[in-house]
């Protein structure tokens, strides 16, 4: 069996921790040692062989993706992560992944493909990896097979699978004709549909064999069908123009008539979809708090959540509150209000909904220091021989520090080397790039950005460099 994994999805509902560039799949949660993806990824492993597992991800994570496989000192083939030029949404990016395996692995068409989401806590592992197998062939019968959660309580956020028909195969009591779709029912809808008693959530991981996914693309899809049918690996930005987004859900989980649900008995299931998950993942106190804190100090706070690992939390007489703390900013919420976070983090118009002041880079990292209305102050690691792209800024001039370790800069069409405790102002406009010549050493700088516009998304790159 092959096995794609999802990851996407930058997880509004959980900033602050979760940013447009730090997505949801990469945080800890649930888990102390590995974040959503790692365990994602260790639990296919369970029952797909490494070079049968492969990754569709957003080119701006690939190399992200690529530092967690390292961080769990797993030998994998490095070319079965995949990248989305840009987020078309999961049918594209299933296709996408369809389309590689079967041009560059010579597979049969009838090898059956699981899709898993990245941001899944699933437990027991022996259990679910029973349900698997037995999708597995029911997907080798024809079948598009999709896993079913028994609700646990009125959810807003989950679509829901009615059934009616249940399909009496030897041992296979739990699998069922799938009588209609409804994405997420407003409360009374949803209460009702689940005191019906004959309705599941969309778990989100689907089963089906190469040849039955592509003929029905090509029969509910005919456009995408063509699109990927044509396609040039080597200029995915420019097929990938052409693709309106869609879901699989909508595009042919909602049309084919090849569907069956397999429903999840004795699982435990959560897409971690807002900061109300952990409610459901950790254990609370006697007054229904969960801390998740390396320093807090509590004095009678009831049902609220304190999730922080930088400094000393004081929570005094919290109620219903929701309190997330990280370096450059602070959410306080009534678990009321969750529902409206996304919407609030839409509209606020700075650099915190999309990085932490620490981001990782192909090259490195870099760590704001000090930021101010007219200068912002960054520490910048370089690896050895990495380099950033070569770009210009048009709003900022910078100055650069050589704190330690040898900069080639590359400036206008000049080649400068830099040694610790010189100086290098780029002006604006002026075309730049900074390499790390060393082989060994990493080249630690500061650099001071001036001018009136000081957000990262001033950047015009004119060469970038594949990351790996």
């Amino acid at each position: 069996m092959i096995s794609i994994i999802l990851a996407g999805g930058a997880g509004s509902r959980l900033w602050p921790l979760s940013r447009k560039f730090f997505p949801k799949f990469l945080l800890k949660i649930g888990n102390k040692k590995y974040s959503l993806f790692q365990q994602t990824f260790l639990r296919v492993k369970k029952f797909t062989p490494l070079e049968k597992i492969f990754i569709v991800v957003n080119k701006e994570y690939k190399f992200l993706i690529k530092e967690a496989i390292q961080d769990l000192n797993i030998k994998y083939p490095f070319t079965n992560i995949i990248s989305e030029p840009e987020v078309k949404n999961t049918l594209p990016a299933i296709s996408l992944g369809c389309y590689y395996v079967r041009r560059n692995k010579c597979l049969k068409e009838d090898e059956v493909v699981g899709i898993f989401p990245s941001d899944h806590i699933i437990r027991p592992l022996n259990k679910f990896s029973k349900y698997v197998k037995k999708a597995k062939k029911l997907a080798q019968q024809n079948n598009i097979v999709i896993f079913g959660i028994k609700p646990t309580r009125i959810e807003t956020d989950y679509g829901y699978i009615e059934v009616k028909e249940k399909i009496i195969n030897d041992d296979e009591d739990n699998v069922y004709k799938v009588e209609k779709f409804i994405e997420k029912p407003n409360f009374d809808l949803a209460k009702n549909l689940i005191e019906a008693g004959n309705v599941y959530w969309n778990g989100g991981i689907f089963f089906f064999s190469l040849k039955t996914f592509f003929e029905e693309l090509k029969l509910y899809q005919r456009s995408l069908y063509e699109i990927f049918e044509n396609l040039d690996f080597e200029k995915t930005e420019t097929f990938y123009n052409k693709i309106n987004p869609v879901s699989i859900d909508k595009g042919i989980i909602e049309k084919t008539n090849k569907l069956v649900m397999l429903a999840l008995n004795d699982i435990f299931w959560d897409d971690v979809g807002s900061w109300l998950a952990l409610e459901r993942i950790y254990k609370k106190d006697k007054n229904n708090n969960i801390f998740i804190s390396k320093k807090n100090v509590d004095f009678e706070s009831k049902n609220s959540i304190v999730f922080g690992d930088k400094r000393l939390i004081v929570s005094v007489g919290l109620d219903n509150l929701i309190v997330v703390d990280t370096e450059d900013a602070l959410l306080i919420i009534n678990k009321n209000y969750i529902s409206k976070l996304k919407e609030i983090v839409e509209k606020i118009k700075n650099d915190t909904t999309k990085y932490h002041k620490t981001v990782q880079r192909p090259w490195g990292f870099y760590t704001i220091l000090l930021q101010k209305e007219s200068y912002k102050l960054k520490l910048i690691n370089i690896l050895p021989q990495k380099k950033i792209s070569l770009q210009k800024h048009l709003k900022r001039s910078e100055m650069w520090f050589v704190v330690s370790g040898v900069a080639e800069i590359t400036y206008k069409d000049k080649v400068i080397t830099l040694k610790n405790g010189e100086t290098f102002k780029v002006e604006k406009g002026v075309p730049h790039r900074l390499k790390n010549p060393s082989k060994t050493k990493i080249l630690e700088m500061v650099e001071l950005s001036q001018g009136r516009y000081l957000l990262e998304d001033d950047i015009v790159k004119l060469e970038d460099d594949v990351i790996f």
